[in-house]
């Protein structure tokens, strides 16, 4: 192999591309993430309770029926500010785990707070506190 200043500066170069990587695909698996709690709310506003199922994870639809998602977003408001400041990453084994912490706002100026959880880009887990109330039901 390369030994001498040939081998310190292929060693360097091969550790700045596995880096450059591991960072790249992990920042577009969280981007991924963040766009698909984005969809969750906004399809979930919008009553399109199908298109927002199918974003679950099946530990969550195994127990809860698309009609009863749909029960508890009744007259959600659209939030039209969503933002994830705080975004936890971590891949093992081929898993992807995310949780997305951060805040929506609706018009109306209603602000709820936003905690995701997701596993190789399903959501498993979601809080939002309060979830703002007044918009478009969903029939």
């Amino acid at each position: 192999m390369f030994r001498g200043p040939r081998g310190l500066i292929f060693t360097l170069l091969g550790a700045a591309v596995i880096i450059f990587g591991a960072f790249y695909f992990g920042f577009q698996g969280q981007k991924d993430d963040a766009d698909t709690s984005r969809a969750f709310l906004t399809h979930m506003a919008a009553g399109e309770t199908p298109e927002a199922y199918a974003l679950l994870h099946s530990s969550i639809t195994q127990a809860y029926s698309p009609e009863d998602l749909a029960g508890s977003f009744v007259d959600m408001e659209v939030y039209t500010d969503i933002s994830f400041p705080s975004i936890s990453f971590s891949s093992s084994n081929g898993r992807r785990t995310t949780e997305l912490t951060g805040t929506g706002t609706t018009d109306s100026g209603c602000e709820s707070g936003l905690v995701f959880a997701l596993l190789n880009g399903e959501i498993t887990s979601f809080d939002i506190t309060p979830l703002c109330r007044g918009g478009a039901s969903g029939s």
